[in-house]
Parts: C-alpha cells; structure tokens; sequence
C-alpha cells in the first residue's frame, strides 16, 4: 500500500504540471496573435523576481454594436488586422459579433488588465529603462494570442523590435 501512495503522490503533481505545459501550448497553437502597443513600469515582486508591468494601449475607435459588459452579451474588442498583424482597428461590439465580423475578438476585460511579464534578474534594470524609453516613442509591442473564447494570453514582449527573453503570470 505505501509504494501505491508513493508512486500517486509523486505522479499527481507530474501529470498536473505537464497538463498545465500542454493546455498552454494548445493555446498558442491554436489561438490568432495580434500585436499591441504597450505602456508601462517595472515594479519588483519580492517573492517571484523582477517584473515589468504594462498594459495593451487599446483605444476603441467606434462602436461597432452597443453592448453591456455582463455575462449574457459580453462586451469584446473587434480588432482589424494591419502590416504584420498589428493591430490597425479597433472597435467596441459583443463578442458574438466580434467573432463573427472581425480578424479577431478581444474580451475587454483582458485587454485592460495589468500584464506581469518576468525578466532575468541580470537584466532588469536595463530593460525597465528600455521599455519606459521605448514606450514614449510607441516602440514597445506585446504580441498577444488570442484563443476562440476571446481570452488574451501574451506570447512575447518586443522593445525595438527586439524580442525580451521572459515570461508571463498566469
């Protein structure tokens, strides 16, 4: 009995962690990418390391179709695609008709949350300093996928066209 309650205590977590690899490679696999302008700061997490923090700058241009933000009809981002998919558009609609009509379908309330992007220690004070100059001169990009649900996850952050090693909370 004790070798069965080793073999599932240390199996468990092994099948959790790869399930959670798999379920986050299915979603870039299968999701659209988009690529944002970001704004943002680098505050530190004293548990978890250096971060930079930033927001996708997203204004909607016009009101595709008027919606309430409430579980019935949610409200989403109907985004055009542009030159290297940036995004070119953006209007406000249901996400029904957002996924419907446009290149892609972007919940609002993932496109106005706080993204905690994960630096190597090493290198955080310079990249702080880069992506504070880079997003006044709007050369700071997020490339986000965004899967069928209109879920925004992003893939990688770019400041000057260069793309930072790092990662992203979930």
């Amino acid at each position: 009995m004790s070798r069965r309650f080793t073999l599932l205590a240390v199996g468990l977590p092994v099948i959790a962690i790869v399930l959670g690899i798999v379920r986050a490679e299915w979603t870039f696999r299968h999701g659209r990418d988009f690529v944002f302008e970001i704004g943002g700061y680098d505050p530190r997490d004293l548990l978890r390391g250096h971060y930079l923090l930033f927001q996708l700058r997203v204004d909607p241009q016009a009101v595709r179709e008027p919606c309430e933000d409430d579980a019935a009809q949610p409200c989403c981002l109907c985004l055009t695609r542009g030159v290297g998919d940036r995004v070119t558009s953006a209007e406000r609609a249901t996400c029904a008709t957002a996924r419907a009509d446009c290149d892609g379908a972007l919940q609002i309330t993932d496109a106005i949350r706080a993204v905690r992007y994960y630096v190597p220690e090493a290198q955080a004070a310079d990249l702080e300093r880069r992506l504070r100059d880079a997003a006044q001169r709007e050369a700071a990009l997020a490339v986000v996928s965004i899967d069928a649900d209109g879920r925004g996850h992003v893939r990688e952050l770019q400041i000057d066209g260069e793309t930072i090693p790092g990662s992203v909370e979930r």
